[in-house]
């Protein structure tokens, strides 16, 4: 089977989601490959009618998905062929199969659906598969939808991912110095805004998975990062799992076969309450150079009960001095424009992080997600009404209603000084009265370029100029934007 796997714009780190489920199709013997739309589906459809796939897949978050419904309908239209829904919007939103643009949705892990499916879909002549477990399939008009697989058990058997289909064709891609990989899937906490809490209830209900983290063997994890290291520029290794450091004893093994292996700087995510002094010397000996750690919210109320997030603000402040102790940069992760949430709220998290002081602050405004726990509470409480087409792919603008219509306004400036306010408390007071100014492009423009201007300062190798530049263009034009298709491409 051909399958063609298709992407709206082009960010910097490999999506792991698409590349192992690429990787696996690849290594059962199915061909596959990557286009990218970045505004110019004409083309892609182009590009598409020449390689002639069996079938278009997609990986999709909601916010974003309000574009690939136009790229769905148009390759459709066009080319007339299977189209297959896959990623967290797929997962909790599978209704989607209802619709004209979808003929195969894929709810939860995709790798060993994608190859059952590919395999049937040769072996019955080039008919779609129903009975595929993960998949809801439309066929004639008739929706089959069956239940979820158990969860991959050993990650280490999956072939590599198919790095390969982007670094060839998008060199902002093959020259960034930061590759991405993975060590654990799943997560053990319960917090209201993330997917986990959903995700672990389906896997526990249709597939009976009590067991919700899953890691890799070290080893296996520099076996890879090595093998990459002789085929491609690696200066930083990130590991884009949600929480690196939830097993104390796997991080000290990890953290003493790094040392010993390979040694490459690397940056993880991590709960602030997993530190110890343990854990962060270990580490930071191994190479660990940045933490992306969330402080969420600096209010205890929107913290603890509204998010869930079980985190006091004293590991917090521990955890943060560990870190400096051990010279460990910290990005903190900061969520405003919670349900109910009050500007004075937002900014009881500002002064957290003023407090903390981490090398940078990055703050994203709430978006209600289908399947959050977060997201029913705003629905209960009033705060939104259930129509996650007014979604958007950003972070950075809210469709919740306010208990204030000004502290909406306020929190979504807030957002954009909330880096820049961090490093320097002392300008507050010039800022705050810009704050009740109406929401614009100058100061989602200011917002962006200070973002950058201090998530740049968290790279730990020394960029050069062209890379610099191409970096800084990127990320302004791709990175931080919602790409919107021509009117005149879905026509």
């Amino acid at each position: 089977m051909r399958i063609a796997f298709v992407h709206d714009i082009i960010q910097f780190a490999v999506p792991l989601g698409t590349t192992l489920v690429a990787g696996n199709l690849r290594h059962g013997g199915h061909e596959v490959d990557v286009f990218v739309v970045a505004n110019h589906l004409d083309k892609t459809i182009r590009e598409l009618k020449q390689y002639k796939p069996d079938a278009v897949a997609f990986s999709v978050i909601s916010g974003s998905h309000q574009e690939y419904i136009i790229i769905a309908r148009t390759i459709k239209r066009k080319l007339n062929i299977p189209i297959i829904w896959g990623g967290p919007h797929a997962t909790f939103f599978p209704k989607i199969i209802e619709e004209d643009y979808a003929d195969v949705v894929c709810i939860g892990e995709g790798e060993e659906a994608a190859l059952e499916f590919a395999n049937s879909f040769d072996a019955l002549g080039g008919k779609i598969p129903t009975d595929i477990k993960n998949l809801w399939v439309k066929v004639d008009g008739k929706i089959y939808r069956n239940t979820v697989r158990p969860r991959i058990k050993n990650l280490d058997e999956l072939p590599y991912p198919a790095r390969d289909l982007f670094f060839n064709k998008f060199p902002i891609m093959k020259n960034h110095g930061i590759k991405a990989f993975l060590a654990h899937r799943g997560c053990p906490h319960k917090c209201t805004y993330c997917f986990n809490h959903s995700y672990n209830k389906m896997y526990r209900e249709e597939a009976g998975d009590k067991k919700v983290l899953y890691s890799r063997f070290p080893d296996s994890i520099v076996d890879e990062i090595l093998w990459l290291k002789k085929r491609e520029t690696i200066k930083t290794v990130h590991f884009v799992d949600d929480v690196f450091t939830v097993d104390k004893k796997w991080t000290l093994k990890f953290a003493d076969i790094y040392a010993k292996r390979c040694g490459i700087p690397f940056s993880i995510n991590a709960r602030f309450d997993h530190f110890d002094e343990e854990i962060v010397s270990s580490l930071a000996k191994a190479g660990l150079c940045l933490v992306y750690a969330g402080i969420e919210s600096g209010n205890e109320h929107i913290r603890n009960t509204v998010m869930e997030r079980e985190q006091s603000l004293e590991e917090i402040y521990y955890a943060g001095n560990l870190f400096k102790k051990y010279g460990v940069k910290l990005l903190t992760e900061n969520v405003i424009g919670n349900p109910g949430e009050t500007f004075d709220m937002a900014m009881e998290t500002l002064e957290v992080n003023m407090k903390l002081k981490p090398n940078i602050a990055n703050a994203s405004v709430f978006a209600p997600y289908p399947g959050l726990k977060m997201t029913q509470y705003a629905i209960d409480k009033g705060y939104f009404d259930g129509n996650f087409d007014k979604l958007e792919a950003t972070y950075y603008k809210s469709v919740l209603k306010f208990e204030k219509e000004e502290d909406g306004r306020k929190i979504y400036n807030l957002r954009c000084f909330f880096s820049l306010l961090t490093h320097h408390p002392w300008l507050l007071r010039f800022v705050k009265p810009l704050l009740n100014l109406p929401f614009n492009k100058v100061f989602w423009t200011i917002g962006n370029i200070l973002d950058g201007y201090y998530i740049r300062k968290g790279i730990t190798y020394k960029q050069k100029p062209m890379e610099f530049i191409t970096s800084v263009i990127h990320f302004l034009t791709n990175y931080r934007n919602s790409r919107k298709l021509s009117k005149d491409l879905v026509n």
